[in-house]
């Protein structure tokens, strides 16, 4: 079982790194590649046999000789039982971990406890990935503690999937604590889309273009699973196990582990739905020409986005959109795109070594990474990145753009 988590984890750095190129890729011609390559990685997946899995990937997404070596210590028999070991410690320590968190009592312990406890005891009726009644427990009781917690609407509707809630009843919780945020009104505008209501995504889009903020919960949400994690008692790892969690997830110690782990969770719930914002404010848009308020609550909502430095992929949409829809933008807002794009190609080297052996280079650690990202936004992180490891936060004047947005 470890060794498929394993191909999973690294299939959703992957997915996460398509994620970050999709804005690039728009522009330049190469999302539909994009988007056959993700669905390639994911048909591989669903093939359930480990080696059939491997395979596929192989096929899919040659192995670099770095990664045949990182397979050459994987495929040996001592690692993966050395490893498999580890996963079994591993799971229950972070659930007893999870427990005495929650014994705490506080509002943010019991938050904490809920997001980090493993999915191992949900009733048999309950969907797949639901978190059990103990883990939901924790949360009924932060809700009932902190009402008016915007922390706990804003986890309610992130983890609505694994509390097994009602969508609509969380937005509109939302709404009611964290109503003068636009980046409330922003996430149900993605949730009214994915249900079928553009006439309520619409007025959504608007709530969001006329709030009187704008604040991203990405940043709390991560220092929420950071400080849940900090000081858990897991077992560490051996110098086996240590070698072969190093090639299989760049990470070789426990430490390192659990902040790739917050961080992955963080990736999968800080990013809000945007169809609505992407149809409504595409440049080609047809309700452009019929609704005549859309062009000015697009401006705002994205003028609002591209400025923010909380999420790379956000940011990269919103100033193209922006260029897009207004070429007048254009030199105001590609020397930002350029930043952005700079940031990104200096910056996903250095991201693959987070967890590397002694932190080579002057990168840091992972757990120091994603503190940044927690008090920085992804953005201020890539920058702090970029600076440590002695290179240029800003793209020299001959440094171009591949292509000019269209």
């Amino acid at each position: 079982m470890l060794q498929k988590r394993l191909l999973e984890r690294t299939l959703a750095v992957a997915l996460l790194s398509a994620l970050s190129l999709a804005g690039s890729a728009t522009a330049t011609g190469q999302a539909p590649a994009i988007d056959r390559a993700a669905a390639a990685a994911e048909a591989c997946m669903a093939l359930g046999d480990d080696a059939r899995i491997a395979q596929c990937l192989q096929q899919v997404a040659p192995r670099s000789p770095e990664q045949q070596r990182a397979d050459a210590v994987l495929d040996d028999p001592a690692t993966q039982a050395a490893m498999e070991a580890w996963s079994r410690a591993y799971e229950p320590a972070m659930a007893a971990h999870a427990q005495a968190l929650a014994q705490r009592g506080d509002v943010r312990s019991l938050l904490g406890a809920m997001m980090i406890m493993p999915v191992q005891d949900a009733a048999a009726g309950d969907a797949p990935g639901v978190l059990g009644l103990q883990a939901r427990g924790w949360f009924a009781r932060a809700r009932q503690l902190g009402p008016t917690d915007p922390v706990v609407a804003w986890v309610e509707v992130t983890d609505c999937h694994v509390l097994g809630c009602d969508r609509d009843a969380a937005i509109a919780r939302l709404l009611q604590v964290d109503g003068d945020n636009a980046a409330a009104h922003l996430w149900a505008n993605g949730v009214a889309m994915e249900s079928g209501d553009p006439r309520a995504a619409r007025e959504d889009l608007h709530a969001a273009a006329v709030a009187p903020r704008y604040q991203p919960h990405s940043g709390p949400l991560l220092s929420l699973l950071l400080d849940a994690r900090a000081g858990a008692p897991v077992p560490a790892m051996d110098a086996r196990t240590s070698a072969g969690m190093q090639a299989a997830t760049g990470t070789g110690t426990a430490a390192d582990w659990m902040a790739m782990q917050a961080l992955g969770q963080w990736a999968a719930i800080a990013l809000a739905p945007m169809q609505g914002v992407s149809r409504f404010c595409a440049p080609g848009s047809a309700q452009l020409a019929r609704d005549p308020g859309l062009r000015a609550d697009c401006k705002a909502v994205l003028s609002r986005l591209a400025a923010d430095d909380s999420t790379l992929p956000y940011a990269e949409m919103a100033t193209r959109l922006l260029i897009g829809l207004d070429p007048g933008l254009t030199g105001q807002w590609t020397p930002r795109l350029r930043q952005l794009a700079w940031w990104r190609e200096q910056s996903l080297p250095l991201l693959a070594d987070l967890g590397g052996v002694a932190h080579r280079g002057g990168t840091p650690g992972a757990g120091e990474y994603a503190r940044w990202v927690a008090s920085d936004g992804e953005l201020g992180a890539m920058a702090r990145l970029l600076s440590h490891a002695g290179i240029a936060t800003a793209p020299p004047t001959e440094w171009q753009l591949p292509r000019q947005p269209r």
